[in-house]
């Protein structure tokens, strides 16, 4: 079996040999074919929707990003991301005990006894960062609405 391609490289045309010619084509694992099978099935709808080509596009710009990455940055990041899972654990177990705490009384506390608790250092310190927290959203949401305003 002789298969030949004609190629055309400045004006002359050169006849080439290919794998089929030579008989050295690697033979096909069943396996792969399977596993090909399997990946072009789940491809399909992503192609069909046009939502292939968005994947692409994410993998180019995650690529892009990386090239531009630099050990500086990426200490920054690493250090956020930390900060980040500290937040949310510590946050995540207050919010645990605290419910405990609560699914555990009988009786919600009276007035008296929520002013009383006032006198505990912990729970104003915990009050203080929430009100200042607060403050410094309306301080941003003021300072949003004051440039969005058309004068």
């Amino acid at each position: 079996m002789s298969i030949e391609v004609e190629v055309q490289a400045g004006g002359a045309t050169k006849a080439s040999d290919t794998a089929l010619e030579r008989d050295t084509a690697p033979p096909i694992d069943p396996l792969n074919i399977d596993g090909l099978s399997e990946l072009i099935t789940k491809i399909t709808p992503l192609i069909q929707a046009g939502r292939l080509d968005n994947i692409v596009d994410l993998l180019s710009l995650i690529s892009d990003n990386i090239e531009f990455l630099d050990e500086a940055m990426l200490e920054k990041l690493s250090k956020t991301g930390e900060e980040v899972m500290a937040l949310g654990w510590t946050t995540g177990n207050a919010l645990r005990m605290a419910n405990a705490k609560t699914q555990a009384q009988v009786q919600p506390p009276t007035l008296f006894q929520l002013i009383r608790m006032l006198n505990n250092p912990d729970l104003r310190r915990s009050l203080y960062f929430v009100i200042e927290t607060m403050t410094i959203i309306g301080q941003q949401m003021r300072n949003d609405t004051e440039t969005h305003v058309v004068s």
